[in-house]
């Protein structure tokens, strides 16, 4: 199974990428699951889940990525919202009680709220190392360092904030066509990531249309 756990939408406020989009573009690539983790609201997933209900060939994964205090953890396979502003530790605990798993999102990236910028560890249930956004690479082999070191599961995903981002990395995984079936594969730790860097004029694109949005 290949899943893409990391896809905004608009309801984040800085993505081009209806949820409609999304599911019809993730159908058309080929993916087996996605998780729309808007910042700080489920409403992105809620959206998708409510228009497409279950379908059979596409996993729609309840998800947000919440801003702790320390940084961004994605809350995957959640049914109620976090709230923001908690520390890490109670951060994870929450997601936890409802059945989900958190994932540090990028982080080694200071200037996305990186979680392991500002906080030496959290036991978290899995890490995301390659995350398409980053072209240098650096922050992801950090991330891919430390995951080792602490035997956590990893992640690959785009944290697309646009359509053709979606798929640019992603994780494989063995699973049924289920949420908890996904879930328990990556706490399993038996993932693979794979995919290639979002190229940087397309990055570039985005950033200058965002300014251009404001101005208007």
């Amino acid at each position: 199974m290949i899943i893409d756990p990391h896809i905004h939408s608009t309801y984040s406020g800085d993505s081009t990428a209806s949820v409609r989009d999304i599911v019809k573009h993730s159908r058309k690539i080929g993916l087996d699951a996605i998780a729309i983790a808007d910042h700080n609201s489920l409403k992105g997933s809620e959206a998708a889940l409510k228009e497409f209900g279950p379908l059979e060939d596409l996993v729609i994964i309840p998800a947000m990525e919440v801003s702790s205090s320390k940084g961004h953890i994605v809350a995957l396979g959640i049914s109620e919202e976090i709230p923001q502003g908690l520390s890490p530790e109670d951060t994870v605990e929450l997601i936890r009680i409802q059945g989900g798993i958190a994932i540090a999102a990028h982080p080694f990236v200071s200037y996305r709220e990186g979680l392991f910028t500002q906080v030496k560890f959290v036991d978290v249930d899995a890490m995301e190392t390659l995350n398409s956004r980053y072209i240098f690479g650096y922050s992801n082999w950090r991330a891919k360092n430390l995951a080792k070191e602490k035997n956590i599961p990893q992640i690959g995903a785009s944290d697309a904030h646009f359509l053709g981002a979606i798929g640019s990395c992603v994780t494989e995984l063995e699973a049924d066509f289920t949420v908890d079936s996904i879930i328990q594969g990556i706490l399993s730790g038996k993932t693979n990531v794979f995919g290639d860097r979002t190229p940087l004029p397309l990055i570039l694109k985005e950033v200058i249309n965002k300014k251009i949005r404001k101005i208007q």
